[in-house]
């Protein structure tokens, strides 16, 4: 029988979990593969991925956004190219929105087909393998400060509560941006490089965007006034952002960018410090295991 490593993130808001172990153990079973369940935390994630790297034929991340981001930068940086498939346990699940797979995670578990998988893009800021999204600007690092005993507690109205006490103290900074021969320094609030349609839980801020689409999609918002704010919160939730006159949309396959008066960024939701930075798109770089609901190849 093929092994499957079941990777779960102990902190995730997932309900029982018993029954979502159960639930994987069957499906699994089903299309003959033991499941080995491990529960981790951030200091032993590497680990467990590398101790089991040469007998895993597919590893299942539970947990949210940021498990999946710690997991693909392991497989990146190792240039493991072993499938993974996806239970969405955390508080936004912008990846698994982005990529049509069950938001809840016991529908997931009992609807996951290992056939079927399906090439899907990644970034890499500077060295570091990433998920989807790259943020700078203190309204995305005010997301990735809600706690997690918050977020388990209240769901996505964490986010909005926090999102909308921000965007009342947004803090301006300079930023460049170079793609290829074309430079822009600009004003901004807030700079997103995204390769999904969803984020932050609207799952169509940037419709243009696809998993698949080899490209980077490049939001910076310049200091707006309080009209502007209320203007761009419904624009963004129409998925028509990218048409404010204070919004500036760019696509890219690689883009460098330096900015002033910054002390962190935003990779995937979780918090590091500023760096002047390079991200580029890692095409078709995570075998996506998909759900008996999902177009993909099948095996």
């Amino acid at each position: 029988m093929k092994k499957a490593l079941i990777i779960i993130n102990r902190t995730a808001g997932m309900g029982q979990k018993a029954e979502l172990e159960a639930a994987l153990v069957h499906t699994l079973e089903s299309q003959n593969f033991d499941a080995v369940i491990k529960y981790t935390k951030a200091d032993d994630f590497e680990d467990i991925v590398l101790e089991h790297r040469e007998t895993a034929d597919l590893f299942i991340a539970a947990g949210g956004d940021g498990t999946l981001s710690g997991l693909v930068s392991i497989l990146g940086r190792e240039n493991i190219d072993t499938p993974v498939a996806v239970i969405p346990a955390g508080t936004v699940n912008d990846f698994a929105r982005s990529n049509g797979l069950p938001l809840n995670p016991l529908t997931a578990a009992k609807e996951l087909d290992t056939s079927v998988t399906k090439a899907v893009d990644l970034i890499k800021v500077n060295d570091t393998y990433a998920l989807y999204l790259a943020a700078f600007g203190n309204f995305m690092s005010s997301f990735a400060k809600v706690s997690s005993p918050v977020k388990n507690k209240t769901g996505r109205a964490a986010y909005l509560w926090t999102g909308l006490k921000t965007l009342m103290k947004l803090k301006p900074y300079r930023i460049n941006l170079k793609i290829n021969t074309l430079e822009i320094e600009i004003e901004s609030v807030l700079t997103l490089v995204s390769k999904n349609p969803s984020v932050g839980s609207l799952e169509k801020l940037i419709p243009e965007a696809k998993p698949d689409d080899g490209l980077l999609h490049i939001l910076n918002v310049e200091p707006v006034n309080t009209k502007e704010i209320a203007q761009l919160l419904y624009m963004a939730f129409k998925g028509r952002i990218t048409e404010h006159p204070k919004v500036l949309y760019l696509t890219a396959v690689q883009v460098e960018i330096q900015a002033r008066d910054l002390k962190e960024m935003n990779i995937d939701g979780d918090i590091y410090d500023y760096k002047d930075t390079v991200i580029s798109v890692v095409k078709d770089g995570l075998k996506l295991a998909g759900t008996n609901k999902n177009t993909g190849t099948r095996e």
